[in-house]
């Protein structure tokens, strides 16, 4: 399932392998390998992939089509992007993700 949300998430948010592979200071053959299953994904790069597709951890590594639902809302296009801009919309995510988690801790304890 990792393998299959990689390769979903990237395509859907129109990545290429290689600015993916250079976001992760990693060859466009291990994103391949990740993509396809030769190569395990270490725990440092899901965690870097999460961060840049807006989504948790752990939801690499199941199915949910309401997280791909709200993830396209924040699609950053990557028609023309360079490799900081990609660290900053990790970042920037982050940082909403954040938010979106803090709000949802508030909403429960009113």
């Amino acid at each position: 399932m990792l393998a299959e949300n990689i390769r979903a998430l990237r395509k859907k948010l129109g990545y290429t392998q290689e600015q993916i592979a250079e976001y992760l200071g990693v060859s466009a053959a291990a994103v391949t390998q990740y993509e396809t299953e030769v190569r395990v994904v270490p725990s440092a790069t899901v965690t870097k992939l999460a961060l840049l597709f807006n989504v948790d951890e752990f939801e690499l590594y199941q199915e949910n089509p309401e997280q791909q639902q709200l993830l396209s809302a924040f699609a950053f296009r990557a028609d023309e992007l360079k490799p900081q801009d990609l660290k900053s919309i990790s970042e920037f995510k982050k940082i909403v993700l954040n938010y979106f988690h803090l709000s949802n801790e508030l909403n429960k304890n009113e």
